[in-house]
């Protein structure tokens, strides 16, 4: 795995989106016991045709999953449910009853450029994009910024999102080039 990393403005924009959810589990949960079908129903998502119909009702052909511009609390399952949608970007002010629209905001991002050659799923490639920018030795730690994700009162259904974007967008791929930007926002 190589990667670099930059800062970008990137403007506001407007996606059309097929809904999903993530889940991300207290550190307390035994993970052994947990199931996690969100990449299965990606994968259904592209199976079904539903990708094709997002993309010609966008008018692009860029791929995106947006991570985290809505999120809950579920103290029965000891996690958040977040929203993990599969997204383009609408070009055409193309309009569908059947996708969502999700607008975010003109924001500063921590831009992670990442290729991976061999050895990781890309269902897990954005946990060591995570690790780079969250980790004990992340990059937040010593920034001048939060993550807008991280902040409920300011960012989490406010405009902003993690944005992800697998080259090639192929669920089984061994070599892909992963690009992630993460939301910031000035420290207080």
């Amino acid at each position: 795995m190589t990667h670099e990393m930059n800062i970008e403005l990137l403007p506001e924009r407007e996606f059309l989106v097929i809904k999903g959810f993530g889940r991300i589990y207290d550190s307390n949960v035994d993970m052994s016991a947990v199931t996690d079908d969100s990449w299965d129903i990606i994968a259904r998502q592209f199976a079904d045709g539903s990708v094709e119909r997002l993309k010609k009702a966008a008018y692009s052909d860029v791929v995106y999953m947006l991570f985290c511009h809505t999120c809950e609390r579920d103290d029965a399952n000891k996690c958040y449910i977040c929203s993990y949608d599969i997204a383009c970007e609408n070009t055409g002010g193309g309009h569908s009853e059947e996708f969502g629209t999700v607008r975010l905001n003109l924001c500063k991002y921590a831009a992670y450029d990442v290729d991976f050659k061999s050895g990781v799923a890309l269902k897990d490639a954005h946990e060591l994009a995570d690790e780079l920018f969250w980790g004990s030795g992340g990059w937040l730690k010593n920034s001048e910024y939060i993550c807008a994700i991280d902040d409920p009162a300011n960012g989490i259904g406010n405009g902003y999102a993690q944005i992800e974007q697998y080259t090639p967008f192929e669920i089984g791929a061994e070599k892909f080039n992963m690009k992630i930007w993460y939301p910031l926002l000035p420290k207080k």
